[in-house]
């Protein structure tokens, strides 16, 4: 009941504002903009708790909590479905962050490489990149390239704070593709 009685006291006080302040203006052009101002704010006002409602889900949980009341499914049954989507969403961030990342550190990993040495690089692939203990760095050259692979594990492990056995470097005829 709160809400409501917050929701109700900010209507008022819009009301009152606007009511005073077109009192203390003098008749004229300027009225009819104060006017127009306390509407506009008053309809915003009074739409607010709606608003919230449009976006969102809300059709879906409105369904969900219909079908609880009609047809006898508990809340905990709708609760257990809404942590199950729940989950789901923040299984799909996580690995869409994890993507990310692995993404942003191969390319980085390949830009801390001085360019001769980036130049015979092929393709650099980062896996778990969110776990520095078990993050992996491969780094694919061109097999007839005059590259060191000591040279670049130990760069990118430096770049990278890994150790140099976490960086593998192979060529490209290795490669899965």
């Amino acid at each position: 009941m709160t809400g409501v009685g917050d929701w109700l006291r900010q209507v008022v006080a819009i009301a009152l504002i606007g009511g005073i302040a077109e009192m203390m203006l003098p008749s004229g052009a300027l009225v009819r903009y104060v006017r127009m101002t306390v509407g506009v704010a008053l309809l915003a006002a009074i739409l607010s708790p709606i608003v919230p409602a449009l976006h969102g889900a809300w059709a879906e949980n409105a369904t969900t909590r219909a079908s609880a009341l009609l047809f006898g499914n508990s809340a905990a049954q709708a609760s257990q479905a809404e942590d199950r989507d729940a989950q789901r969403y923040a299984e799909a961030l996580h690995q869409a962050e994890t993507q990310d990342a692995a993404l942003y550190l191969a390319e980085w990993a390949e830009a801390s490489l001085p360019e001769p040495i980036r130049s015979e690089v092929v393709k650099v692939t980062v896996a778990h990149p969110t776990s520095a203990d078990r993050m992996t760095v491969d780094v694919w050259v061109r097999p007839a390239g005059m590259v060191d692979a000591v040279e670049i594990r130990e760069i990118i492990a430096s770049q990278l704070g890994l150790e140099p056995a976490q960086v593998e470097v192979q060529d490209k005829g290795d490669s899965p593709g």
